[in-house]
């Protein structure tokens, strides 16, 4: 009984002691998020899941859970031996015992590094609402000691969360390692072969259909563009017919449109006296009553007949 009360505790998560050093651990596991996301695993960054309630109800422990640190720890080959032995040193702490720019650079290197995550109560077993998750390798090519920088491309990374008591910088509890991740390995672009060998049946079929479609889709649009223009392409060639003579309606024109005419008398006429052999003598008149605003309409008044004397310059010289 008591052996089964043991397991049972073992795995639900309640800490234990390890004879070296007296850190806690704790029997979760850190795993991939489960989540269907993008980039879960990429060429230099991986995303697992969060510590939820990996530290609930731990005892005896040096810090207050809001005083406790939660650490994350990434390891690449020989990294997790380096890690395991060096939290056990109490000549220095252990979060400047591999920084970040040399952990995978150094000579020779540490293969490990530690990135802060969040204080222990940031983390209870009652999960909020949402999607979960810490990415490693989140902040890129980072340059300080303890940033989450980029893993080395196509490595094999394990990982653990640790709690670090923040007056001492040691480590008071963690969880065994994760599994083996293997990043992406990345490729060489002028090394990919995009023949049409290469490529899926379903490809080919696909890429054929779509071609297909779009000539008939440019042929209907060319129709229909002719369809539509073809009355006035029609048009352009049709001669517009000229007017015949006397068909031509004019409005009404007037050359002279009098306003109050004013009385015009040309003074070189008034001399002119004429005599003809017929004693009817012609009407003499005089230009009057014109305006002067316009010349040529002329309104004439009639004179009385007037006998005039034969001056002999319209007589016959035969």
């Amino acid at each position: 009984m008591a052996l089964a009360g043991l397991a049972v505790t073992l795995f639900f998560g309640v800490p234990f002691c390890t004879a070296a050093g007296q850190i806690t651990a704790v029997n979760y596991v850190p795993e991939i998020t489960p989540y269907n996301m993008a980039g879960r695993v990429t060429s230099s960054t991986v995303t697992v899941k969060q510590p939820t309630c990996y530290f609930e109800n731990l005892s005896n422990m040096p810090c207050t859970p809001d005083q406790c640190q939660v650490w994350l720890v990434a390891a690449v080959g020989s990294g997790t031996n380096n890690f395991d032995a060096d939290k056990l040193q109490s000549s220095f702490s252990i979060l400047s015992a591999s920084p970040y720019p040399t952990a995978f650079t150094g000579n020779p290197p540490k293969n490990y590094f530690l990135t802060e995550v969040g204080v222990q109560k940031a983390f209870p077993c009652q999960q909020p609402f949402g999607i979960l998750y810490f990415r490693v390798g989140d902040q890129g090519n980072c340059s300080t000691p303890n940033c989450n920088g980029i893993l080395p491309a196509g490595s094999t990374v394990s990982v653990k969360y640790v709690l670090v008591d923040p007056r001492r910088n040691n480590v008071s509890s963690e969880t065994p390692w994760s599994k083996s991740i293997t990043l992406y390995t990345l490729k060489d672009p002028a090394s990919l072969d995009d023949g049409i060998g290469e490529r899926s049946a379903g490809m080919i079929v696909i890429t054929s259909i779509l071609s297909v479609l779009l000539a008939l889709l440019l042929l209907m649009l060319c129709t229909g563009l002719i369809y539509a223009n073809r009355g006035k392409l029609c048009q352009q060639y049709k001669s517009t017919p000229y007017p015949t003579l006397g068909s031509l309606r004019l409005k009404k024109y007037d050359t002279h449109q009098l306003k109050n005419p004013v009385a015009y008398n040309q003074q070189i006429f008034q001399n002119e006296v004429k005599k003809y052999s017929d004693p009817e003598v012609p009407t003499k008149y005089s230009y009057s009553n014109v305006s002067p605003q316009s010349l040529g309409s002329l309104n004439a008044q009639r004179y009385e007949h007037n006998n005039l004397k034969d001056d002999g310059r319209y007589a016959n010289p035969l």
